[in-house]
Formats: structure tokens, sequence, C-alpha cells
């Protein structure tokens, strides 16, 4: 081989190898950035353990099965609490899951929240999904904002936390069109107080599910938002509906076997979105904001 062909054959490698590099599909191509948002359900908690906490919540098993599947998961949020050995050792520990809070409270801070909170704290956050679990506070406090008072009538409450769903929901969507946002039909609620509250509770919840699937999520997708209904409920229910308490053992907190099925459902739910065969949507979801490192 003379020494200008090797010369050429050295460059057209060079060549393959820096194009490949910055080619759309490269390595990040395959990173998933998703911004876990709730209330305790988010954060992990669980009267199943002594500290009242399971490590990760849904999100270990979220990020087990992507990274299974092939993929870089960066979470992102404003708290790195209650993470496992995996998640710390991983950076995956951030999230926005605060125990206690109701749709108002989310709502005041997701703002500032996702401003400040990229992946490692570098930057904001740009998550190509946002989980959204919340309600079970409103339900639990009956707290309306328009009534601090508790007098309203039931069919009004319902319908406040509804109009509050729905102003958040609109929120993250303008503050992150590009983002997938996944609303959970959250989990049953039931448990510990006299036993008509307990059933009025859950009938809140399902009453709030139907609205999530058969009208938030509609109304938004008519808009071409990009917003889904995430089905977390029949995770603890049977078919008809009637709540199964068997891994929610205060009948509101998940067990860990209730958490993982949990990050399953929403790992199906992602996968769907990312195996979509419409090109620009799949462009779409595996192109990410270079993350300094």
């Amino acid at each position: 081989m003379s020494m200008r062909l090797f010369t050429g054959v050295i460059a057209a490698v060079l060549l393959l190898i820096m194009g490949s590099g910055n080619a759309p599909g490269a390595n990040a191509a395959k990173t998933v950035t998703i911004y876990p948002l709730g209330d305790s359900i988010t954060f992990g908690f669980s009267r199943a353990t002594r500290d009242h906490r399971i490590p990760g919540g849904y999100r270990a098993e979220l990020y087990t099965l992507l990274t299974h599947a092939g993929y870089n998961v960066h979470f992102v949020g404003s708290s790195t609490r209650n993470p496992t050995i995996n998640l710390v050792r991983h950076h995956a520990t951030q999230h926005d899951g605060w125990p206690g809070w109701r749709i108002d409270q989310i709502a005041s801070h997701v703002k500032q929240w996702l401003a400040r909170s990229g992946y490692r704290f570098k930057g904001p956050a740009y998550p190509n999904f946002i989980l959204l679990h919340i309600s079970t506070n409103d339900i639990i406090q009956h707290f309306d904002p328009k009534y601090p008072g508790k007098n309203e009538s039931e069919s009004q409450f319902m319908r406040d936390m509804e109009s509050r769903m729905t102003q958040l929901v609109q929120e993250l969507v303008t503050l992150r069109p590009k983002a997938h946002l996944l609303v959970a039909e959250v989990i049953p609620l039931g448990g510990w107080s006299p036993k008509i509250k307990s059933a009025l509770w859950n009938k809140d919840v399902r009453e709030f599910n139907a609205f999530v699937k058969t009208h938030l999520v509609p109304a938004c997708q008519a808009k071409g938002e990009r917003v889904t209904a995430v089905n977390q409920y029949a995770n603890f229910s049977t078919p008809t509906g009637k709540p199964i308490w068997k891994h929610l053992p205060d009948k509101c907190h998940p067990d860990s076997y209730g958490y993982r099925l949990m990050g399953r459902t929403w790992f199906k739910a992602i996968m769907a979105i990312l195996k979509r065969p419409t090109a620009t949507e799949a462009n779409h979801v595996m192109r990410v904001n270079p993350v300094p490192r």
C-alpha cells in the first residue's frame, strides 16, 4: 500500500468516527430525562417499614427497567431525599416528591423547581417525561383554597380540585411544552379514618381518575399537547375498580412490591412513547439537551 493510499484510508476512518459521534442517534440519543413529581407516593413513603419509607419508591424500579432496556436515565428535581444505594451510585437521586402536599402546593413551586433542578443541579431541568401523581392529600385534607372553612358541598369540592389539576397541567405544558406529561390515575385511598369517610375518599379518587382519563387528558391531546393518562389505580384494584389493599398496608401508600408495580406501569407508558413508529415523535423523545458532566 502506498503512503498516499494509507493516509487516505486513515483520514476516511477518522471522518467516519468523528461523523458517527455527532450524528443523530449517537450516545446522547439513548438518554432519557425524567421528572418524578407529586406527593409522598412519589417520595416513597410507606407504613410497611419501621422508618416509613421504601428507598427510591417507584423510581428505583423504573430506573432499573429503563437501564436494562438500554437507556441512560437522568432523574431531575429539587429533592434528593430517600434514594437507594444504586440510585446514589448513578447520580439518579433527584425528584420532587413531597409528603403531605396538595395540587395547589405543587403548582406554587414547580416553576422555580424546573428553573434550577437540572441533572446534577446544573441549570434548568428539561425533562423528556414528567410523571405526575397528585390529588391524594387534597382528598384526605378536603382542602379547597376557595373555601378555607371546608363548608362547600362535595360536588363543589370535586369541581374545584379538578380545576386546580387542570391549571397545574397547563402550567407544566406551558413551562415544558416538549416534555411528555404522564398524568396518573392515582392509586386507591381508604383506611385509617371511619368507614364512611374511607368510602368517600375512594369515591373521590375514582371520580378524579375518571376526570383525568375522560376529560383532562383528551382536552390536552385535542390541542396537540403531549399529555397521556397512566392508570396506576389498576395496580391495586380488581377489573371492576374495587380496591385491593394487600400491597397498600395503610390503604394509602404502597409497600415495596406495590412501588415496583408502579415503576413497571410508568415504564410501560414511557416505552410505549419511546417505541412509537412516527419518526418525528421518536426524534423528539430521544433528543435531549446537552448535560454538563
